[in-house]
């Protein structure tokens, strides 16, 4: 008989203050959240939210970020994210960004991730946020082909490191917004620190062949048009700039073919390199690798 006086106590108890819940919801929905019950989570995180907004009762931080996850998990990507831009509006949880644009990441919400990163820009401290920060938006906006962006958002970081990758990026980002010279000088400083990374070493060596061909053509061209004993001085000293470029590119090849020495991409730049030298012998000898 007591037992039931109790249990009925306790109904009433609830019926008539229903924050009395609160403190039984908490308790299990964490279990449930520790156990990775997600699906029991949610739905008792929620009745809890419920409950304490209906009655004015403060959610913590944390249930809220627990509800997030439990949201991330399910799928329920609306509601996380709504949950993780009202945290965010405290700067005290600033550092839930990093949490928050990986699950944008993994549901492939690349533009929100961006518009993320960008919003909250000014407000990221610290040098791993700052740099996870650069490198994803250097990244993302390589993906789409916004240079500029990737321009900006690389110079952003200060004099935090980033990965080479990422200083790639921002390479490949400077040469495409024709800004050749400050590339080359970014892809020398990359590879001092890096002296055999293959991206960066392939990089330099087509960006002074194509730069060196590109300049060859012209000035052959306008020689062409008006070949005279004073052009062909003028040709004879700008050739020899043009042949500076060549044999960068041309040690730049070799070095690749140390690392590839099959690869048929670099032994045709290096003959064409080598007939820009007029180092005839050198390009028959590669010549027979291609057949």
């Amino acid at each position: 008989m007591k037992k039931v006086i109790i249990i009925l106590a306790a109904a009433l108890l609830v019926a008539c203050n229903p924050t009395a819940k609160l403190p039984a919801l908490m308790s299990d929905a964490d279990a449930a959240f520790e156990q990775s019950d997600y699906s029991k989570a949610h739905t008792m995180y929620a009745e809890y939210i419920s409950i304490a907004n209906a009655n004015n009762v403060k959610v913590s931080d944390e249930l809220y970020l627990k509800q997030a996850q439990s949201c991330a998990q399910l799928d329920k990507l609306d509601e996380a994210t709504g949950i993780y831009d009202q945290l965010l509006e405290n700067d005290a949880n600033i550092k839930l960004i990093a949490e928050y644009a990986q699950m944008l990441q993994s549901n492939s919400k690349f533009d929100e991730e961006i518009a993320l990163w960008t919003k909250h820009a000014d407000r990221i401290e610290g040098s791993k946020l700052v740099r996870l920060k650069t490198e994803r938006l250097v990244f993302l906006n390589a993906s789409k082909e916004n240079h500029e962006a990737v321009i900006e958002s690389y110079n952003s970081k200060g004099d935090i490191d980033v990965s080479k990758e990422a200083q790639l990026q921002y390479i490949k980002a400077l040469e495409a917004t024709d800004k050749g010279a400050a590339a080359s000088k970014a892809c020398n400083t990359l590879l001092k620190v890096n002296p055999d990374y293959t991206e960066a070493l392939e990089w330099k060596a087509i960006y002074y062949f194509n730069k060196a061909e590109k300049r060859y053509k012209y000035e052959m061209a306008k020689y062409n048009k008006n070949k005279t004993a004073a052009a062909y001085a003028y040709l004879r000293r700008d050739l020899k700039k043009v042949s500076a470029d060549f044999r960068i590119a041309r040690d730049g090849f070799l070095k690749l073919r140390e690392i590839d020495p099959t690869n048929k991409t670099y032994i045709k730049y290096l003959k064409n390199t080598y007939i820009r030298l007029d180092q005839k012998d050198k390009a028959a000898q590669l010549d027979k690798l291609l057949k």
